[in-house]
């Protein structure tokens, strides 16, 4: 439920930013306000350390540095 509930979030809310232009930091930002309410150090896999190595794995299969 947790993951559903926090997937959901993030999409209304990147698909309703109140401005037109930006830069990938206002994603960034809007990603992390939605995570920050779900981020628990104590729960395993809900860390931040978590997510951005989620994040690092992510791009490294798209730009060529995965290894």
């Amino acid at each position: 439920m947790k993951f559903k509930k926090a997937c959901l979030d993030i999409s209304e809310s990147l698909s309703i930013l109140p401005y037109d232009i930006g830069d990938i930091s206002d994603i960034g930002n809007e990603i992390g306000i939605i995570l920050g309410k779900y981020i628990d150090e104590h729960e395993d896999g809900w860390d931040k350390d978590s997510f951005i190595a989620g994040l690092n794995h992510g791009i490294s299969l798209t730009d060529g540095t995965h290894g």
